[in-house]
């Protein structure tokens, strides 16, 4: 941090002002009152980042500190990584004591709510390695408050006009002038907690490494006319033509044409997958989330038991398999889809809140209740805290 000028911007979360600017100060930095071509990194606070009518992009910054960022001169760092990269190297005790302040994780459903982006756009993120989960547990993803900064941009791209593909594509370019010092997955295997570190990119729970299509040189693909037949669009997009049971050249295609909205066409070659590779519940999975976006919730059902049967510790799939039979009007067979979530995940606030409600609203008030009060202790600081109060 020596010698660079910092700027905090917004209501910080971890810290007041004061403290921190001492801090800055103690490891060699400088802070900015403003907003000057002087500052060298912006620091987003936390604090106002979920508020809806936050729009960091377009209201907090000047064309002048956009175009800085996009050309790479100037840093832009959520609070997160700025706590978390100065107070493991500095020797610092206030800045290592802020860097181990518990933070609040996420599933992607939850930063969908939170900040408005559609779950299959931040889907394509973590495709594309956009936004990366800082922990794994049976399947689940879960990404701390990092990864709200990059959806607000989109979010607040969104907004302004720019299509899906467009704001993609433009977030990462710009992403490339983001931090890369926070690479590692914690992925937890049978209870056992595991970080995985790796040069070719992350690897999930079974060791297969992530489909990672779009390197920071390769055309972005992505951009179709989404009437086009699936066959046509895998003869067009891959060269030279690809081998009928190429699983992984199925289903990049399939991703390809989910991430153009051509969503019948992606359950066809994701169905293809299958028929050319061994069962994964993790395409099933992708399967039931495209045909519940197209509205055949018994369809979708299916998809998610057939994701369970073949790993029942599935708990991301038992969660949506609960919230499409609660939606079928199953009240009982969702508390139990839910039930069974929280015995392999105790600790998946989600499903707390979902089945508080839904026991609730079925007369259970007392069992709803001790849900709610353990949802209350996993994310003390949440949005849905008012809905019950």
């Amino acid at each position: 941090m020596d010698g660079k000028t910092i700027y905090f911007l917004g209501k910080l979360a971890a810290s007041n002002r004061k403290l921190a600017a001492e801090a800055v100060r103690r490891c060699g930095g400088k802070v900015a009152q403003e907003l000057t071509p002087k500052v060298q990194i912006v620091v987003v606070g936390e604090g106002d980042i979920l508020a809806q009518n936050w729009n960091l992009w377009n209201d907090q910054l000047d064309a002048a500190t956009r175009d800085a960022f996009e050309s790479g001169s100037l840093e832009i760092v959520s609070e997160t990584f700025f706590w978390d990269q100065y107070g493991n190297s500095q020797k610092n005790d206030h800045l290592s004591k802020i860097s181990k302040i518990p933070k609040t994780c996420y599933t992607l459903s939850m930063l969908a709510e939170l900040t408005g982006v559609p779950i299959s756009v931040i889907r394509q993120l973590q495709k594309q390695q956009l936004i990366v989960p800082v922990r794994q547990i049976h399947r689940l993803s879960y990404f701390d408050v990092e990864s709200i900064l990059p959806l607000k941009i989109v979010r607040n791209m969104f907004d302004a006009g720019l299509p899906t593909n467009t704001a993609i594509d433009r977030l990462r370019k710009i992403k490339r002038n983001f931090p890369t010092g926070r690479r590692q997955i914690d992925v937890q295997v049978n209870g056992r907690n595991v970080v995985l570190v790796t040069e070719k990119g992350l690897i999930n729970q079974d060791g297969q490494y992530y489909f990672s299509f779009l390197a920071d040189d390769e055309e972005d693909k992505s951009v179709f006319v989404t009437q086009r037949e699936p066959l046509e669009i895998l003869e067009s997009v891959l060269e030279p033509l690809p081998e009928p049971n190429n699983v992984e050249t199925i289903y990049k295609t399939a991703w390809l044409l989910e991430s153009a909205g051509n969503l019948q066409g992606a359950i066809d070659l994701y169905r293809a997958t299958l028929a050319a590779g061994n069962p994964n519940p993790q395409i099933h999975f992708q399967i039931a989330e495209l045909l519940y976006r197209l509205g055949d919730l018994t369809a979708a059902r299916e998809r998610y038991f057939m994701a369970i049967e073949l790993d029942e510790t599935f708990v991301e799939a038992r969660a949506n398999l609960g919230c499409v039979l609660a939606e079928l009007g199953n009240d009982e067979l969702a508390a139990a889809a839910f039930r069974g979530a929280l015995k392999y995940h105790p600790d998946y606030a989600e499903v707390r809140f979902h089945l508080g409600m839904l026991l609730k609203r079925v007369g259970l008030t007392e069992e709803a209740n001790e849900h709610f009060r353990i949802f209350l202790e996993l994310m003390p600081d949440s949005p849905w805290a008012e809905q019950i109060s």
